[in-house]
């Protein structure tokens, strides 16, 4: 992509960087500035300052300074009310002007360079460029004026680049060699990426001062210099219209990562305006502001009013970037939407507290006033952003995932502190919207979109249906829920018909009533996973049926349990195989010719949509069929489900009248007892596993004096048998049979289970493996060993640390930033 694509991913410039600078000598600072490389800020020491500013030059005669100006800390108030840094004593001003045009010059040069790295640059000088001048606006100097006129020149021509970028499109006429006949959606874009960089770079560096540096006249083009009624600053639209644009329909990812990520930052500049940053400039190129208007800005009103292109902006990107099909979209969106929501309530906060402190009851009541109706800026947009927001905390990519649920408990924990709602109610008084999104995306083009969805729908169930206050808000959409998931039972992807079983449980279980009607094709489809070919789908199936027995008692246990007596012996069907020909078939390219197909960003299938009428239905493509085999194991699974909820000891709830008793029972465990002996298949050891894996439960179930008197001594023989024969069975199976051997003994107590050995090599067998088990768990690494998803440290012993080891190793990292700006354009 070195020849003017738009994919600007390359980031190697940064150690080159770092070499430069440590050779120079230059030292890093903390917390002010993190590049892409780490932390290299030059160190500047603020010194107080001789006389007031005086009026400009270059950045034309209207410009007045009247300023109190506190950025990142660089620069400090003093008595006079202005500073100079250390920089303006070392350097000569002459130089900094000289330094100043030329690499300005430089940047406007080489704006639309062929080499990506070399406009990613060109942002990274803009922003400092712009942050050294709003830093020296304060001096006497009139450098900084002069500084900031450049930056402003800058940004208009990257702008103008940025519409002709737009104006042109792709890449045809003056073919790259990138672009040249490519058939991605990736090449062949030239500098639109870092066009939108380096805009948000001189937004991120300016500010709330960005909206006076580029505020223009009506006469040449603008949308009105003096802003609208109360001072509020009028963005350009056009520029919103393009970012808008380049955000939900433009077809390069990486184009609309930076478009969002620019959103994000004139968010944080209408917040910075009531932060930390105490900025009183008046800095304008093309109108004459008074300083009271200035001081009167109100930046906010952009971000609060339903009126301001800049709310509705963020808002119609949000609504579509949120469910963007590239993870890495989303994740911007999911960043640009916390911004969005805390810098509200930031503000809210802010001024809560104002009108707390302020003197009199008037000025109390008008400030509360003016902060409007809090509840209204967040319940305004939460039909439209709020069932994204629920969405993406089930998504796949785990990036978005963890950050989704992190922004979740921030926003409604600070919201309620305004008295008002949770994330529950708030669900519960959206639930119509947040429904029909979740049917949608249950029908969406991609699989893992689909299995979110059962996912969240399943979420739906539990924490509103099962509520007692809130069951009332999802009754009367839980027939068009149920038709979704029930959909999603014919879909080609595993994990989404796994997802859709799980749901369709919880909601028998909220709604018996009003899933009874629906209950026929639900059981139909349960019976059917019970037997599928993936493991976790056939255990998920046996919880939903499980779920519907307490649901409906025990016409539902009946129907169970007929099917539990006809698939349990389904094992001894099974064709037999010796394991050296399920080897060779396992190597066979024939075998594996027009099979499962899997997406590259997952382990899921890369399948299409299934169900009735629609091409993908997974009874009509080539897939592996399903074995005699696993139906036994998937009622392993079921009799666990049944021994947990019907027995005395299980978790589950007893419905009256309705247990699992000897007389059901034993005839069902002595035949699993047999079945799981067959060895005529490979797969047997598969069937064993998954006895010794649930064997534990079923014991802890039902309780340890009926297992020990009833069902013990049915599966000693096999399990001793599984154990000892290490070098036919596989080693899943006898790890696995050792591991149930551990448990049982610690259920019914170790001499009770050795005692009920009958053959001396049974008691050695379990005495050679209880001894393993118990060298291996001593020699299991502890919290503070070696780690490979744990810091470098571990990988040194005490006793290696006599020579040349970095006790404070690993370094310290740097505290993170919340406020402002994202690591994107804290590095430029």
């Amino acid at each position: 992509n070195g020849n003017g694509s738009g994919n600007d991913k390359e980031k190697d410039n940064g150690n080159a960087d770092a070499d430069a600078s440590k050779s120079a000598g230059i030292q890093s600072k903390g917390d002010d500035e993190i590049y892409m490389d780490g932390p290299r800020v030059p160190t500047i020491t603020p010194l107080p300052s001789q006389g007031q500013p005086s009026s400009g030059e270059g950045i034309g005669d209207n410009v007045t300074v009247n300023a109190s100006v506190n950025v990142n800390d660089n620069v400090s108030d003093n008595a006079n009310g202005s500073t100079v840094t250390a920089a303006m004593k070392m350097i000569d001003e002459d130089q900094l002007q000289l330094f100043s045009q030329i690499i300005m010059t430089q940047c406007q040069t080489h704006l639309e360079h062929n080499e990506p790295r070399v406009r990613s640059l060109v942002a990274k000088v803009v922003g400092h460029h712009t942050k050294l001048g709003i830093a020296l606006l304060s001096s006497s100097s009139s450098i900084g004026k002069t500084i900031i006129h450049r930056s402003v020149t800058l940004y208009r021509a990257t702008l103008q680049s940025l519409k002709e970028h737009l104006a042109s499109g792709r890449d045809t006429v003056n073919k790259s060699k990138s672009s040249e006949g490519a058939l991605d959606d990736t090449t062949g874009w030239r500098a639109l990426e870092t066009n939108l960089f380096c805009i948000g770079s001189f937004v991120h560096a300016a500010g709330s001062l960005y909206f006076d540096l580029v505020r223009v006249d009506s006469d040449n083009g603008g949308n009105g210099g003096d802003g609208a009624e109360g001072n509020v600053p009028v963005p350009d639209e056009t520029l919103l219209g393009d970012v808008e644009y380049c955000s939900v329909t433009h077809v390069n990812r990486h184009v609309r990562a930076a478009a969002i990520a620019l959103l994000e930052q004139l968010v944080h500049a209408c917040g910075s305006s009531f932060r930390n940053v105490n900025v009183n400039v008046n800095v304008n190129v093309n109108v004459n502001v008074s300083s009271q208007q200035v001081q009167n800005t109100n930046t906010m009103a952009l971000l609060i009013s339903p009126e301001q292109g800049l709310r509705q902006c963020i808002v119609n990107v949000l609504k579509v970037t949120l469910a963007d099909n590239w993870s890495q979209v989303r994740m911007a969106a999911s960043v640009l939407c916390r911004a969005f929501y805390l810098t509200l309530l930031d503000y809210a906060e802010q001024g809560q507290g104002q009108s707390q402190s302020h003197q009199s009851e008037s000025e109390s009541e008008s400030e509360s006033e003016s902060m409007g109706d809090v509840q209204t800026w967040l319940t305004s947009t939460f039909p439209i952003l709020l069932p994204r927001m629920c969405l993406n905390r089930f998504y796949l990519a785990q990036g978005v995932k963890l950050y989704s649920h992190d922004t979740w408990r921030m926003i409604f924990e600070r919201a309620e502190r305004f008295g008002y709602t949770g994330g529950v109610e708030s669900v519960a008084l959206n639930a119509g919207p947040i429904c029909r999104y979740y049917v949608k995306m249950c029908d969406a083009d991609n699989h893992v979109v689909r299995e979110a969805g059962c996912q969240a729908v399943a979420e739906l169930a539990t924490k509103l249906g099962r509520s007692v206050k809130y069951a009332e808000y999802l009754a009367p959409y839980v027939f068009m829920l149920l038709q979704a998931l029930i959909m999603c039972f014919h879909d080609e992807s595993w994990p989404v018909r796994d997802e859709a079983c799980l749901a369709c449980g919880t909601f028998v279980l909220a709604y018996p009533e009003l899933c009874e009607p629906e209950l026929p094709v639900l059981f139909s489809r349960w019976t059917e996973q019970l037997t599928d070919q993936i493991w976790s789908v056939r255990e998920d199936a046996a919880v939903a049926l499980g779920d519907a027995i307490e649901a409906y008692g025990a016409p539902m246990f009946d129907q169970v349990l007929e099917v539990l007596q006809k698939d349990l012996p389904s094992a001894k069907s099974q064709p037999a195989m010796t394991r050296e020909e399920y080897k060779s078939r396992q190597n066979d390219i024939q075998s594996h010719t027009n099979s499962q197909l899997y997406s590259c960003g997952s382990l899921a299938p890369k399948l299409r949509k299934g169900g009735a009428g629609r091409i993908g239905c997974s009874d009509c493509l080539i897939t592996r069929p399903k074995a005699p085999w696993e139906a036994t194991d998937g009622c392993i699974y079921l009799i666990r489900e049944l021994c947990m909820r019907l027995c005395t000891n299980g978790p589950g709830t007893i419905q009256e009248g309705l247990a699992l008793t000897d007389n059901i029972l034993i005839p069902i465990m002595t035949e699993l007892a047999d079945i799981c002996r067959v060895r005529h298949f490979p797969q047997s050891d598969d069937l064993r596993t998954t006895l010794w894996k649930q064997l534990p439960i079923i014991a802890k179930a039902l309780g340890k004096q009926r297992f020990k008197r009833h069902y013990l001594q049915m599966f000693l023989d096999l399990l001793i048998k599984n154990m000892e024969n290490r070098s036919d069975a596989s080693q899943l199976s006898v790890h696995a049979a050792g591991q149930c051997a551990e448990e049982l003994a610690s259920i019914v107590g170790v001499g009770i289970f050795r005692g009920r050995l009958e053959e001396e090599w049974q008691r050695e067998v379990f005495d050679r493996t209880m001894n393993e088990r118990r060298i291996a768990n001593n020699q299991r690494p502890g919290p503070e060993a070696f780690s490979p998803f744990g810091p470098l440290g571990g990988m040194v012993t005490s006793s290696e640390t006599k020579t040349d080891v970095n006790v404070n190793w690993p370094p310290a990292i740097p505290k993170q930033q919340v406020v402002p700006g994202n690591a994107q354009f804290e590095s430029l």
